[in-house]
């Protein structure tokens, strides 16, 4: 099965690096790097700060299928996947500090940066069920692209955690390709085709499971660097700097709360508020600060979207993000950037 010229443009942008990811991982699986040298210019490694529109992308998942006539062509992608293919979400994810945040953090990354991609969490007491669909139209390029979302959310354990926990389920909205491609899915994935929708489901415990961070590491390092209480600290000036510093190493896709910078700093929440007083500032003015800084940072970049940047930060919504910009600025983000 080979894949027809896509007729549908989306409303979304893709940034270069992701772009190079992919085709990587379509290189890793034998497809020949040059016939992928249109989709991201003549100099690919250039830059990476270059977005391109997102029908791009559906380009090169057509050229994908074309060039290697596999039907399960975005499964063989998926499983030589690294961290380093999905750009902002691979450097947040092993961050966080359950599989269930994990997956929690790519939904909202997906409904922050695209409006191509949707994926839904739910957990009770049984299950861990992960919802994926795309505004594609059908054809063999809207199902590599969900055997590559659905065969990435099967490997997230895998590449977080080191293990593999096989779904109770994997549903697929399509037809079911030949007897020798569904023999290699069914080494990893229990999966049924013509289903209503295209999900993943594990035990709930899958959800429970701790990603050992190596942010962790990092984090004790910067606060043994703190003297062990506040109260030995020297002026307010570098308690405030060294406050700071150590707020920036929590932002891990959420916004910090004066508790998870209590608790990184080996001080009560009460201690550390007094201790803000007596600098006059608070941990809200503090955050604030921070938050400005990283995303000035990120903006003055120009290789992250709006919606990347609210990600990283940890807002739910862009529109959250530049009301708050706006009100520490007094312009809108990018403004300045533009």
């Amino acid at each position: 099965m080979v894949g027809r010229r896509p007729n549908h443009e989306p409303s979304f942008t893709v940034a270069a690096d992701v772009l190079r990811g992919l085709i990587d991982c379509a290189v890793a699986c034998g497809l020949p790097r040059s016939r992928f040298r249109d989709i991201v210019g003549a100099n690919p490694r250039a830059t990476t700060s270059v977005r391109y529109a997102g029908e791009r992308i559906l380009k090169l998942w057509d050229r994908a299928n074309t060039l290697s006539g596999d039907p399960i062509i975005g499964f063989r992608m998926a499983r030589v996947a690294a961290f380093k293919t999905f750009g902002v979400l691979g450097q947040i994810t092993p961050r966080c500090a359950t599989l269930l945040d994990a997956f929690k953090q790519t939904a909202r990354y997906s409904a922050l940066v695209s409006q191509g991609a949707h994926i839904r969490v739910e957990a009770d007491r049984s299950a861990l069920k992960l919802y994926l669909d795309v505004d594609v139209p059908s054809g063999a390029v809207r199902n590599s692209i969900l055997l590559w979302g659905l065969t990435n959310l099967v490997l997230t354990p895998w590449r977080l955690i080191g293990i593999s926990p096989r779904p109770k389920e994997v549903s697929c909205p399509f037809l079911s390709p030949s007897s020798g491609a569904m023999r290699t899915l069914e080494e990893l994935l229990p999966v049924r085709f013509n289903a209503r929708q295209a999900r993943v489901v594990f035990e709930r415990s899958v959800g429970r499971l701790a990603i050992p961070s190596a942010d962790e590491e990092l984090r004790r390092l910067l606060a043994e660097t703190m003297d062990r209480r506040l109260s030995e600290l020297g002026s307010a000036h570098s308690l405030e700097q060294r406050l700071a510093a150590l707020l920036r190493t929590t932002m891990d896709g959420r916004i910090p709360t004066l508790s998870s910078l209590s608790r990184s700093a080996g001080v009560s929440s009460r201690t550390l508020q007094r201790r803000l007083r007596e600098a006059n500032t608070s941990f809200r003015s503090l955050l604030q600060r921070v938050l400005l800084k990283e995303a000035e940072s990120l903006l003055s970049g120009g290789n992250m979207t709006q919606g990347e940047i609210a990600f990283v930060l940890g807002y739910s919504e862009v529109s959250a993000f530049s009301r708050a910009y706006r009100g520490w600025t007094g312009h809108p983000p990018g403004a300045v950037h533009a």
